[in-house]
């Protein structure tokens, strides 16, 4: 079943007087899930009283209306009781200073952001409200999951920007437990972060940058952290509730957030059954909104592909997507009176495409009912404050009901992306030690998925370990890579596949230090060159055949031993290189490719690059004429669904090539028509679809 419904209850609100009313209202408008938050502080009271009743009343009145409940499980807000016996568990900043128990936008009921579960006596507490909260409704069959750890990341560091979490004594104790296992003992410490130690105790968190080995192992010892407390979770749940689902969702952190966030959404999701992400489009460029649609719309779907690619096959929803004006804000700018555009109904209508097309099994909208305490009131809601309908609850209704009399979108799965783009944790983690921030891993990350994804290519997001599943990986951000990047690159290679690399890989060794040839690892062999110096970025372009792409923030000068030239700076000197190795091929580009695209504004870096991929005959499987139709191709039991949206506000008759046979049309789904007499040149097929809106066609 495709999951379709609304977050509904986070204490305190809706009023309980509503809630009757409110469920009925859902079912009418075809919901089948709606998703509860289980507060910590709100539902464990004291130290001996949990206080389910008001989760118990909402669970009942699902039963009655035979909706899937799920509960999400929420301990970023501890109670003041566990608080006041032990303050020293509060969070502890890099400058001392110890995070009080409080309210914040997303939790108005108070008790944010929790204590820090390094205290075994705060996982003590944590487990045993877990335990009961899991046990109550073992067996029940409107309660069909719980979400472990909701949008999955470290909050303190999150809502504080110019602060960074957790510096208490258990955290730095925990540190060293987790440096003595990786290196056993202190002389190999001190040989791997160059140091001289003489005492365990002397080693302690880094609180500010400005150096590599130290930091770099700190975040990696914050994301495996982060990890294990999601397996504690997942664990506990299960231990006392079997037989239910769990299952998780993130915030996209493998975009750069995660430095700060520790949110490795492919380790997350490796610890839930089922996973999912939040998308608000509004809130992405908050509080001001993007102008181009285009620009909403992908910064959309890149976190719905990022998704899919991190649930690694598992079933993943769009757990929370935007339901109504975005109100919000942090603690450095609240923001609580500034509101966002209300979503055009027109907007939403694609925003549930996108997540049909891009393989999401369940839509639940955040939230029902507009938020009525705090910063983030009276936003959200796809209903007015007394209840009432908007034209966003005709969207909902709409689909709920497609969702539900067209089983293929529910179990219809994407085909293979065209290529691939490895989304690696390391390479977010040294730009953020090196840089204090992650612009530049982000921007060519974003910036090259959005090229691709103007030109129609199906882009699939990789771990190293998936590369094998694809033809070509791009690699944006690979100044240094981890020993096991390295292997499966190696491997990767050697089997066939063809590796595109946004600058030289594999020049800095994994505690910062820089290899005295690059590439290192080994990686020199399978490029087949190296690098004798970078310059910086600037006015200078790097030319490629007959075209050129910009050289952004980098620009590397290779040497050819191997491997032949593909392009040179226009200042002298080789910059783009290609090599075979084995079976398969190397192409490295000495600059940041992704940068150069998303800051292009002729497109004369986005032409050249993309030519350089259909001149090696990498081209999409399904490409509309001129873009104006984004399109995801999906197999299903009986063949092929062909999923398509149009942004504009008119309808269009679209040509579609198609490099796949998808054999006979059968049928189509919602705004889009197939044209069997329309002829148009250079397309297999054509089809009218309405402005804002989407459709799918049916082939079998």
């Amino acid at each position: 079943m495709f999951a379709y419904g609304a977050q509904y209850y986070r204490p305190p609100n809706p009023p309980s007087k509503v809630w009757s009313k409110d469920f009925e209202q859902m079912s009418q408008l075809g919901f089948n899930t709606v998703k509860l938050w289980a507060m910590w502080n709100y539902t464990h009271p004291s130290k001996d009283e949990f206080d389910f009743s008001e989760l118990d009343e909402l669970v009942a009145l699902g039963e009655k209306k035979n909706f899937n409940v799920v509960i999400s499980l929420i301990l970023e807000n501890a109670p003041h009781w566990l608080s006041q016996e032990h303050p020293e568990a509060r969070y502890e900043s890099q400058d001392g200073v110890k995070v009080d128990l409080q309210a914040r936008p997303n939790t108005p009921g108070g008790g944010w952001p929790g204590l820090c579960l390094n205290h075994k006596i705060v996982r003590e507490h944590a487990e045993r409200y877990m335990e009961a909260l899991a046990s109550r409704y073992a067996g029940n069959e409107t309660v069909t999951s719980f979400d472990t750890w909701d949008e999955a990341f470290f909050e303190p560091n999150h809502y504080y920007p110019d602060k960074r979490f957790c510096y208490c004594e258990a955290c730095s104790r925990d540190f060293r437990r987790w440096l003595r296992k990786r290196y056993h003992d202190l002389e190999t410490l001190n040989e791997n972060w160059e140091q001289r130690y003489t005492d365990w105790e002397q080693v302690a968190p880094p609180r500010y940058h400005g150096g590599y080995p130290r930091f770099l192992d700190w975040q990696r010892f914050r994301l495996e952290n982060h990890q294990r407390w999601m397996k504690w979770r997942a664990e506990t749940l299960r231990g006392a509730s079997p037989d239910v689902t769990l299952r998780s969702h993130g915030i996209a952190g493998n975009l750069g957030g995660l430095v700060q966030n520790y949110n490795d959404d492919w380790e997350s999701a490796s610890t839930v059954e089922e996973w999912g992400t939040s998308s608000f489009p509004h809130w992405m460029d908050y509080p001001e909104i993007a102008e181009k649609i285009e620009d909403r719309i992908a910064a959309h779907q890149i976190t719905l592909d990022v998704a899919r690619g991190a649930a690694q096959g598992r079933r993943f929803w769009q757990t929370e997507l935007e339901g109504g004006p975005v109100r919000s804000g942090n603690a450095g700018a609240p923001r609580g009176l500034t509101c966002g555009p209300f979503p055009d109904p027109g907007e939403m209508e694609i925003w549930n495409w996108n997540a049909i097309m891009s393989g999401a099994k369940g839509v639940l909208y955040w939230q029902y009912r507009p938020e009525m305490l705090g910063l983030e009131s009276p936003g959200f809601g796809l209903v007015r404050r007394n209840g009432e309908m908007t034209d966003r609850t005709r969207v909902a209704e709409r689909f709920a009901k497609l969702t539900t009399e067209n089983p293929e979108l529910e179990s219809s799965k994407p085909v293979e992306g065209d290529i691939a783009i490895g989304l690696l944790p390391e390479a977010a983690n040294f730009n953020y030690v090196a840089e204090g921030n992650t612009h530049q891993f982000s921007g060519t990350v974003q910036g090259i998925y959005k090229t691709l994804w103007a030109a129609d290519y199906q882009i699939d997001f990789a771990k190293p370990h998936q590369f094998e599943n694809y033809g070509t990986v791009y690699l944006p951000y690979p100044l240094l890579l981890e020993d096991e990047t390295v292997r499966e690159i190696k491997s990767f290679v050697k089997r066939g596949g063809t590796l595109i690399t946004g600058g030289t890989p594999a020049v800095h060794k994994s505690n910062g230090r820089v290899f005295k040839e690059a590439p290192g690892a080994g990686l020199g062999r399978i490029v087949g060159a190296s690098l004798l110096t970078s310059r910086p970025g600037g006015s200078e372009s790097l030319e490629l055949g007959k075209g050129k792409i910009a050289g952004k923030v980098r620009r590397d000068i290779l040497e050819c031993h191997e491997a032949s030239m593909m392009g040179s700076w226009s200042d002298g000197g080789i910059g783009a290189v290609r090599n075979s190795y084995e079976k398969g091929e190397t192409i490295v580009l000495g600059t940041l490719v992704g940068i150069s695209c998303g800051e292009d504004q002729t497109n004369r870096s986005k032409n050249t690059f993309l030519r350089l991929l259909s001149d090696r005959g990498l081209v999409p499987v399904v490409e509309s004429n001129r873009g104006i139709a984004k399109t995801r191709l999906h197999r299903y039991e009986e063949g092929f669904i062909l999923y398509m949206t149009n942004e504009s506000k008119n309808q269009k008759n679209i040509g579609i090539k198609l490099r796949k046979d998808l054999g006979n049309f059968k049928d189509s789904i919602g705004d889009v028509t197939y044209l069997e007499s329309e002829n148009m040149a250079d397309a297999d097929i054509v089809v009218d679809i309405d402005g804002r809106s989407g459709g799918a066609l049916i082939f079998g």
